[in-house]
């Protein structure tokens, strides 16, 4: 009965798109598959240790956290970069306690590297470089140690080593 009144109270609202969205079947899909999963659990042990309020999420639009600018000359390309690029998710993505991107981190399972992944992957570099945020791409094997302790200092769990 419960069930039936939630379909008939959806089935009132309208919003673009919902016709559609009634005709077809839904079903939950994994968010992230096990080595992925297992990355977020280590990111998760190293967020909850940074002192600072750090937080961590999952597939997060670009578009979430990043905003295309340019002249006005360049509408019409700042118009085509951010389609492409706003369709696409961060596979994780670390913020401090104001809510400020501090770095992305793309995870590059066995299968990345097929087809055109590294070109797909190149507008997320460079708008992430643009914008002045981390992007860190970690390997099928995990975490490297120089990735590890990249991420341990942006999140204030070690000081920066001096140049020698």
């Amino acid at each position: 009965a419960k069930a039936e009144r939630l379909s008939a109270e959806l089935a009132n609202y309208k919003s673009p798109g919902h016709d559609h969205a009634q005709k077809i079947g839904w079903r939950r899909k994994r968010l992230l598959n096990k080595p992925e999963y297992g990355l977020l659990c280590e990111l998760e042990a190293l967020v909850k240790r940074a002192p600072n309020g750090h937080r961590l999420f999952a597939q997060v639009s670009y578009g979430a956290f990043l905003e295309a600018t340019s002249r006005q000359d360049l509408e019409d390309t700042r118009k085509v970069a951010e389609q492409a690029l706003m369709r696409k998710c961060a596979d994780f993505l670390i913020i401090d306690r104001y809510g400020n991107p501090v770095v992305v981190i793309e995870y590059q399972g066995d299968g990345h590297y097929q087809g055109n992944a590294h070109d797909r992957d190149h507008a997320k570099r460079v708008a992430c470089h643009k914008a002045n945020i981390p992007f860190i791409e970690v390997p099928a094997a995990g975490l490297t140690p120089g990735q590890r302790l990249d991420l341990e200092q942006r999140l204030g769990l070690r000081t920066p080593l001096a140049a020698e």
